[in-house]
């Protein structure tokens, strides 16, 4: 079952954020920053620095109030969805984000950007990769090999950041088993109330 305007426009409350209003400020001081591994980086293009006027964006709120325990019909994300992603990271200050197959992406080496694309080859909390699935829904996981979540408690709680930040967000979880975020294609993905 999906949520429709009238079911969310009845849910008063808004979403909560950290002390200082910013919604991954709770999740920045549980889970340090992680350096950039040296050993991850292929060549210096990944290290490029990626910029607004190359396409990266900042996060910024949601309008998605809070949950009314209504649980949605899970989402399938089709291999045209997952081609369409965006990377994401949580710096110090901010949350930067870009399609991986953007423009700036197709001029590096890779030819698509990495998460140290989005930091500079600098120090994160926590990366991964995002889709929207409409103007307030988004579906997060942590697939990022030089920050992405350590553990199913690290994943769960940055799933929870981005709900924080005003979206309504499925997330696709962390497997204990190889220690490593769960990819879009091919897991059910969990509703993050």
């Amino acid at each position: 079952m999906t949520q429709d305007a009238s079911s969310v426009a009845a849910i008063a409350a808004p979403v909560s954020t950290g002390a200082n209003g910013d919604p991954f400020d709770d999740f920045r001081a549980k889970f340090l920053a992680k350096p950039c591994p040296p050993e991850r980086i292929a060549n210096p293009d990944q290290v490029k620095p990626m910029r607004a006027e190359d396409g990266l964006l900042i996060w910024t709120a949601g309008t998605a109030l809070a949950d009314d325990g209504t649980v949605p019909e899970a989402p399938l994300i089709t291999p045209e969805q997952d081609a369409a992603k965006s990377l994401w990271a949580i710096e110090a200050a901010q949350v930067p984000y870009a399609p991986e197959n953007c423009a700036f992406g197709k001029t590096l080496a890779s030819g698509v950007i990495k998460h140290s694309n989005l930091t500079g080859g600098g120090a994160a909390h926590c990366a991964g990769e995002i889709i929207l699935l409409s103007g307030d829904t988004i579906i997060v996981n942590g697939c990022s090999g030089r920050y992405g979540p350590q553990s199913g408690d690290e994943m769960s709680a940055v799933a929870k950041a981005f709900r924080a930040s005003g979206y309504y967000v499925w997330s696709m979880g962390f497997d204990p088993d190889t220690a490593r975020a769960l990819p879009f294609i091919g897991v059910t993905p969990i509703w993050v109330p």
